[in-house]
């Protein structure tokens, strides 16, 4: 299966008024990913996963302005958002794109 505007969509909980957003999220995210792994052969459902997580990370940054982000939290603290939206993905690509001992 390969990720779908509509599958980020509900992944990040988003309307389809942000539609056009999510399809640029969507090609940055499989766009970073690719380079990544070149020509790595990595499982389907290992890139799915990580390019919601990537494509949401993109998602984000929307309402991070200064890569600072404020979610719904009773005591109002803030989070950084990571500045390489990889971040979240290299410890799963890892074992897929570094060559054996």
């Amino acid at each position: 299966m390969a990720v779908t505007v509509e599958d980020l969509r509900n992944y990040v909980g988003a309307p389809m008024a942000d539609d056009a957003f999510l399809t640029e999220c969507l090609a940055t995210s499989n766009e970073l990913i690719s380079s990544y792994i070149g020509d790595a052969t990595v499982p389907e459902p290992v890139l799915d996963n990580c390019t919601l997580q990537v494509g949401s990370e993109m998602f984000y940054r929307r309402s991070a302005p200064s890569g600072i982000t404020q979610f719904a939290s009773l005591d109002g603290t803030t989070q950084r958002v990571a500045k390489d939206p990889l971040t979240s993905v290299y410890t799963m690509l890892l074992r897929y794109t570094t060559a054996g001992v």
